[in-house]
């Protein structure tokens, strides 16, 4: 979360406008309209890209972070104070995971930044606000409020795929808490709840990591979820 947390307070005074490898994870800065999108590898092998509005000047704010391990993850920033107090987040997780690095490209005509998560879906941010505004995939709602009231204030609904939801907590990822719920919600509308525990394994600095690789986790699945469907891998 530590890390998380340091990406979306990260407002370097430039811009990059390399070209992108996706075969790589280049620790990298670059802007358009509002947006201002970083990609930056870990000592651990991840990979993050985290999308800001870079216009903001206050603490009242919302973000994202696209990881490696399919996370998508709404930071939540209401105002100056504790953290535990101040800040949320909610957090989706999406499978297969397909491509090693989530990417980003910008499509000037549209006015767009596309970001294309490890499981190859896209991701629409608006140029104006850089907030989220639609994906290939699924229905997307963005509520204009940040609120501690609004889980986040982005829902992911009708995904095609298998999706799931880590909810929403105040001051830390959902994920942190390995008794906390999660949901599974496969492409029929499908679901099953297991605990974050069930899914998750803790790394020495405590950071979650997804502890199966997809074959596995379609295994783990059939014999917890047996109603679900796990996408062909």
């Amino acid at each position: 979360m530590q890390l998380l947390l340091s990406l979306l307070f990260a407002f370097p005074g430039f811009a990059s406008t390399q070209a992108q490898d996706s075969l790589t994870c280049q620790d990298r800065v670059e802007r358009g309209g509002s947006i201002q999108a970083q990609m930056r590898p870990t000592s651990n092998g991840n990979c993050f890209v985290s999308i800001s509005n870079y216009h903001v000047t206050t603490m009242l704010y919302r973000g994202y972070v696209f990881a490696a391990d399919g996370n998508l993850m709404v930071f939540n920033s209401f105002g100056s104070g504790p953290v535990s107090e101040t800040t949320g987040a909610r957090e989706f997780y999406t499978f297969p995971r397909r491509f090693k690095f989530p990417t980003f490209t910008w499509n000037e005509e549209q006015r767009v930044l596309v970001v294309t998560s490890t499981t190859g879906d896209e991701f629409y941010f608006d140029y104006e606000t850089a907030q989220l505004k639609g994906m290939n995939k699924a229905e997307v709602q963005v509520s204009g409020e940040i609120a501690k009231t609004n889980a986040g204030g982005v829902e992911i609904k009708n995904y095609k795929g298998l999706i799931m939801d880590a909810g929403f907590k105040m001051g830390s990822a959902p994920t942190s808490n390995a008794r906390g719920k999660v949901k599974f919600t496969d492409e029929a509308g499908k679901n099953c709840e297991l605990t974050v525990g069930d899914i998750f394994s803790y790394r020495e600095d405590g950071d979650p990591y997804v502890k199966f690789s997809d074959k596995n986790l379609a295994s783990f699945l059939k014999k917890k979820c047996s109603k679900l469907k796990f996408p062909t891998l």
